[in-house]
């Protein structure tokens, strides 16, 4: 080969070869941005140190990105998080308990078992007037320590009721996207579903139609930028009294006050009874738990018309938050309930039901504009989509809490029903 083509032969050769070389350049630069964009998902329990027992109201999370979740009831969590975060600091946290920090490239695929120590409550030496004027600047405050510009939550719902003898008998789980509007009057949250299914053993649920709660995430979803809790509003105040505990705990190593409360009087509407933990250099009110009084529990569930009689025989319900970029975030809530159904016409049937209903935030985002329309707002969490199984696959790519035991049990009963 001679002349013009040998050099027409070797500019072939060489543009080929410059080709090949940038093909497999640029397909080595996908990979690697596809790794580092990918994610990373790890599987475990959290427990008690010393008894080994499920921590189911932990919270696992990288405070930098504001990535967390939460151990389901039998305290096994998934915790889904960007690669680009291995690098990143995680911490593990309950109240009460000594948080555990690790880089999260610690953290195996599978078989995680992440230990919490407890901490003694510590006797508090401090000297303080007047428990209500603390709680008043602790109301005050909430646009400092809150949210106050409308921020979006994606959490995980949870709805499960059991009967004693049978176990879960429904479940609802879904995806949620919660949009907050703290600077807005009236201040406002809207909730959509972005993921959801359900799990209903018919012959067992429609024992218990008459229900009264037909949207669940309305009562879990509710946070103090939008909602102050009724007995700490200035005209419900007076129909409770208030004392400072002589201990005070902790939380991430935050000292915190216990503050109990009760109502004075109890007739008094909805009445709650239960404890306040309070952050006491900038009066955030960190976590609130409480129950329901006898007559509460009757303002709130009792129903004795129609051909089902419905009486509540125990309330509670617990409200958590935790800091992320210097402003507390609704963390997690749930709300249990004990309720007794009854056939009022032939007595066929009296049931004790148990009724939780749990709220967990996965993200904390700045928010510019609602992504959530009139028509997606999220009314009934009876609607969801029915199932008979609980694959991990039907949540991707949304972070989710694992399904229980007896949520699995449920599933796995249903699958065999023709």
């Amino acid at each position: 080969m001679k002349g013009s083509n040998w050099d027409f032969f070797k500019k072939n050769i060489r543009f080929s070869i410059k080709r090949l070389l940038l093909c497999a350049f640029i397909l080595f630069v996908n990979n690697k941005l596809s790794a580092q964009g990918g994610y990373f998902i790890a599987k475990g329990k959290i427990v008690e140190r010393e008894s080994y027992s499920p921590l189911n109201q932990a919270y696992i999370c990288i405070p930098s990105t504001g990535y967390g979740t939460a151990p389901n009831l039998d305290g096994d969590f998934i915790f889904q998080f960007p690669n680009l975060s291995l690098d990143s600091t995680v911490i593990v946290s309950q109240l009460g308990y000594r948080s555990v920090t690790f880089k999260a490239n610690n953290l195996k695929s599978i078989d995680n078992v992440i230990f919490l120590e407890k901490i003694p409550n510590y006797d508090a030496n401090y000297g303080l007037s007047d428990v209500r004027i603390m709680l008043q600047a602790a109301i005050d405050s909430i646009p400092t320590n809150y949210n106050n510009a409308p921020y979006y939550q994606n959490g995980f719902y949870l709805e499960q009721v059991n009967l004693p003898t049978v176990g879960a008998i429904k479940v609802n789980e879904g995806v949620l996207r919660v949009e907050r509007f703290p600077n807005l009057k009236p201040k406002i949250e809207k909730v959509k579903l972005l993921r959801g299914r359900r799990l209903d053993w018919r012959g067992q649920t429609q024992k218990i139609e008459g229900w009264g709660f037909q949207n669940g995430s309305d009562l879990v979803c509710r946070s103090f930028e939008t909602t102050i809790p009724d007995f700490l509003q200035k005209k419900q105040m007076d129909s409770y009294d208030f004392r400072l505990d002589s201990l005070m705990t902790t939380f991430e190593g935050l000292p915190l006050f216990i503050i109990h409360f009760w109502p004075l009087k109890s007739k008094t509407k909805g009445a709650k009874e239960g404890i306040i933990y309070l952050e006491p250099e900038t009066k955030a009110i960190v976590r609130i738990e409480y129950k329901l009084t006898e007559n509460g529990i009757k303002d709130l569930i009792d129903t004795k018309t129609g051909a089902v009689k419905i009486e509540g025989s125990a309330t509670s319900a617990f409200f958590q938050y935790r800091k992320f970029q210097n402003k507390w975030c609704l963390q997690e809530s749930r709300v249990d309930f004990d309720v007794n159904f009854e056939d009022r016409l032939d007595k066929k049937y009296k049931i004790d039901t148990h009724i939780l209903m749990r709220y967990v935030a996965f993200e904390n985002l700045p928010l510019t504009k609602s992504g959530i329309f009139p028509n997606e707002i999220l009314l009934s969490t009876n609607n969801f989509s029915n199932s008979k199984t609980l694959d991990d696959e039907y949540w991707t790519p949304y972070n989710h809490l694992i399904s229980s035991k007896e949520a699995m049990t449920l599933s796995n009963s249903l699958q065999k029903i023709k």
